[in-house]
């Protein structure tokens, strides 16, 4: 059996785990009071010093190349956070004030339907001259919608209201953790919406337009069932404010709650299926490629640009640069370049909880997943004394599904080890359950979001009459889903309240436990060393000293 490092080869991680630590450091650290002048400059140095090795013959050479290299873009991280975010460990002891400011909307969050408050993040774009060290500040806003005008990403808007300064030191898996994490320093509440001081760009009246157009799609046929239209559009467009709070809650105590946000699962389906269908017709497969991204592109802006989309986007562009240019790509390869662009256009999103899992799931499953399902295949040998040219029909079954269950059964427990240290300490959850949960809820979401695809499809042509039944074959599986969710989760054993002893255990785990894997990975996953155990006793020393339940 070949080694599973051997098509597993991702340069970028020289420069992106270095690029990590220094942004740790600087999430951690202030800047010195030298400035950013000496760090600059240790990290040209480093930098001139590794390229200098580099071209040296020796072992001793090479490994003050890769020293210099890493300790070159770790300073350079370090100095990249603070010179983006200058105000990171800047906290203003000011008491809560009124005042007027015009603030370009980033991001509105779905409320309830019969929510009085509308809220969203925006930018500080304009304010009184007693308040003009609040310009370039990003905030938090919440105003009144009765008294208000709904605000829409990209346009600005007169708010008057009061803001505070969020707490220092946020409680952990808190909204205000949450904001802290994004670089939000500052709210704006009580406050209410006025004039429009500068309308949304085109493209972002486009988009809601086209928004519109795909809700009012995937209502057909399911006008008199709310309830189950709503899931159905959470699921598709991500709308996850139409849950009920029983909802919400079944969804996360069992592990599943992913299927509501448009991540990997949503755009790895629908890039797959356009694929296949631009493929099916006959679409040169460079042009199939481009069109892909675009339309993928389209469809992640008119459901709101999350960032858990954008993440499996790049990775997805990734992989098609690979093969559009006949690159030695590979998941992990395609893994890393993403992730670096993501640090590079938002640092902060590294101290995200979805990027953490993310991340940290599917890098799981790439390291550990891959050649753990293969070496389980290898042992799969059904009917061995029979030639498989001699296999009926039933011989074939039989192996496609103890090959499919194995295959899911393998992907599902290394993500519940990678997923586990995330889900305790950002949501205060563990679930034993979602090892099940996972097996049967994703196959039935992919189900609904392809019957949800094609259903947009068939109702962008106009043929609404088949949309609406791709709308109630999704609908009968929701129905099933949203059953075993609510239920299973009743079940003993199913999920435990549960917080870290520390804090600070939560991401240390996340990183102890993904650097086993590449341990693991580099060492051909031997048996000397642990072999495929060493995460999951590693995980459970984690639940066994650093967590407590109830």
């Amino acid at each position: 059996m070949p080694s599973p490092t051997a098509h597993l080869r991702a340069p970028l991680l020289w420069i992106l785990f270095p690029f990590m630590a220094g942004l740790t450091a600087a999430k951690l650290w202030p800047m010195p009071a030298c400035g950013l002048a000496p760090v600059v400059a240790a990290a040209l140095s480093f930098g001139a010093l590794s390229a200098w090795m580099a071209f040296r013959p020796g072992k001793w050479h090479h490994v003050a190349w890769a020293i210099g290299l890493c300790a070159a873009i770790s300073l350079g991280g370090f100095a990249m956070l603070h010179f983006r975010e200058p105000q990171l460990h800047q906290w203003e002891n000011l008491p809560p004030r009124e005042v007027s400011l015009t603030v370009r909307v980033d991001r509105v969050y779905p409320d309830q339907p019969l929510a009085r408050n509308i809220s969203g993040l925006g930018t500080i774009v304009a304010a009184a001259e007693a308040d003009g060290a609040l310009i370039g500040s990003r905030v938090y806003f919440s105003a009144l919608r009765r008294i208000s005008v709904p605000p829409v990403r990209s346009g600005s808007y007169a708010f008057r209201g009061v803001i505070e300064q969020l707490p220092r030191e946020p409680a952990a898996a808190s909204f205000e953790d949450y904001l802290e994490n994004l670089g939000i320093r500052q709210k704006l509440t009580r406050g209410k919406i006025g004039a429009e001081s500068s309308p949304p760009t085109a493209f972002r009246k486009f988009c809601n337009r086209v928004d519109a157009r795909l809700v009012k799609i995937l209502s057909l046929g399911l006008e008199t069932h709310p309830q189950v239209s709503s899931l159905y559009i959470a699921m598709l467009l991500g709308e996850k404010a139409v849950l009920s709070p029983a909802q919400q809650n079944a969804f996360m105590r069992s592990g599943t709650f992913h299927i509501f946000s448009i991540s990997g699962l949503h755009v790895g389906i629908i890039a797959l299926a356009l694929h296949s269908l631009l493929r099916l017709l006959q679409i040169p497969r460079r042009t199939t490629m481009a069109l892909s991204l675009l339309i993928l592109w389209f469809y992640l802006e008119a459901t709101g640009v999350n960032a858990p989309a954008v993440r499996s986007f790049m990775m997805i562009a990734f992989l098609f640069a690979s093969q559009l240019f006949r690159l030695s790509g590979n998941p992990l390869a395609a893994l890393s370049g993403a992730a670096l662009v993501t640090l590079l256009i938002d640092p902060l999103q590294l101290f995200s909880a979805g990027f953490q899992m993310s991340y940290a799931v599917v890098a799981a499953l790439v390291v550990m997943g891959v050649p753990l399902t293969g070496k389980i295949l290898d042992r799969w040998r059904p009917f061995s004394s029979l030639p498989r040219p001699n296999w009926t029909r039933r011989h074939k079954i039989i192996d496609w599904c103890g090959r499919s269950l194995l295959g899911s059964c393998s992907a599902g427990w290394v993500a519940f080890l990678a997923s586990t240290p995330a889900g305790i300490g950002y949501f205060q959850l563990f679930s034993p359950g979602s090892l099940i949960a996972n097996l049967i809820i994703i196959p039935l979401s992919s189900l609904a979001i392809v019957g949800g695809f094609l259903s947009l499809l068939a109702g962008l042509l106009g043929v609404s009459s088949l949309s609406a039944l791709f709308n109630s074959s999704s609908a009968m599986t929701i129905i099933v889903m949203d059953w075993l969710a609510q239920h299973g989760t009743r079940l003993p054993g199913a999920y435990y309240n549960a917080h870290f002893i520390h804090a600070w255990l939560g991401p240390i785990s996340i990183v102890i436990l993904t650097a086993c894997m590449f341990a693991g990975l580099a060492g051909g996953w031997s048996r000397r060393f642990g072999g495929y155990w060493t995460p999951a006793a590693v995980l459970a020393l984690t639940l066994i000293f650093g967590v407590k339940f109830g």
